[in-house]
């Protein structure tokens, strides 16, 4: 059930809770075109765990209120605010995707509040990482027309996801990924309910979306080095939509992470079939996802 929570600003925060609602919260920042319902896969991992998973909207997606000039380091403030009204003192974080930057940045600005991170297929400050190459098509062209031409963003997006029908859209989807996420995507159900956390993340339109887009191409605004938590950086060795020098890269700039590579999963399957695995991490258990390789350091 979605809930809200007025900020100090006036601004309004929506949010979703799954899971265990007596359990050890993790609070999830969802994917770029994507929403707070982006977590729903995970909700019986988080019940069998122990986990409270709240999920929010970023500001102008969803149910959230648009935040002119916001940056990625205006996330904690917010997150501040909703776990302190939650009754929330610590918590883990993750990131899936373009939602990875903003769980690092929780991770890095609100410890000891944050006892973890994980960071799911995540993006990487592409400033320091130097280029685009590696990245698909569709989040090249948004990057650059978020930022040059952002009324061609909204016209692409219009098109591509607010107007689309469901056929037309769900075709579409299956086609840009691998096999492994064209199979869980066809157990969510009938095509409105398997894409309701795309179609949720244009409800208020396109600004809030174009905006993330603007916010994943921009300088993160922190060190990935100021990082002192556990963070563990999961991938499927069958996700395309970013190089294997993101993980690579994350490994290298964040102290004592470690990498989990899981065969066979890709960018939307890796959350809903590893999500045990990575709630064990989060909460400090062992985990063995099958067939994976993990490195460890430190």
């Amino acid at each position: 059930m979605t809930a809200t929570l007025e900020l100090a600003d006036g601004r309004v925060l929506a949010y979703e809770e799954y899971g265990d609602p007596a359990g050890f919260p993790v609070l999830s920042c969802h994917g770029g075109l994507s929403s707070r319902l982006d977590a729903a896969p995970a909700h019986r991992a988080a019940v069998a765990k122990g986990v409270r998973l709240v999920s929010p909207d970023r500001p102008g997606m969803g149910l959230s209120t648009y935040q002119p000039g916001r940056r990625l380091v205006d996330w904690p403030a917010d997150v501040t605010q909703l776990t302190e009204a939650l009754g929330i003192d610590r918590f883990a974080v993750m990131g899936w995707s373009a939602g990875g930057p903003y769980a690092a940045v929780c991770a890095a600005r609100l410890a000891p509040r944050v006892t973890a991170a994980a960071l799911l297929s995540s993006s990487v400050p592409l400033d320091l990482y130097g280029t685009r190459r590696g990245l698909t098509p569709d989040d090249r062209v948004l990057l650059t027309l978020s930022r040059r031409a952002p009324w061609l963003a909204s016209g692409a997006l219009k098109f591509s996801l607010v107007n689309a029908s469901n056929t037309r859209l769900l075709r579409a989807v299956l086609r840009s990924f691998p096999p492994a996420d064209r199979s869980v995507v066809s157990e969510w159900g009938p095509p409105e309910q398997a894409l309701a956390f795309l179609r949720e993340s244009v409800r208020q339109g396109t600004a809030g979306c174009i905006q993330d887009y603007r916010i994943f191409g921009d300088p993160w605004g922190f060190a990935l080095e100021e990082i002192r938590v556990p963070v563990q950086i999961w991938e499927g060795s069958e996700d395309h939509t970013g190089p294997p020098g993101y993980r690579e890269f994350l490994h290298r700039h964040i102290a004592g992470s470690t990498v989990t590579v899981v065969r066979g999963e890709g960018h939307l399957s890796l959350l809903p079939r590893q999500a045990s695995a990575i709630f064990d991490a989060l909460l400090g258990g062992d985990h063995n996802a099958e067939s994976s390789a993990r490195w460890n350091v430190g």
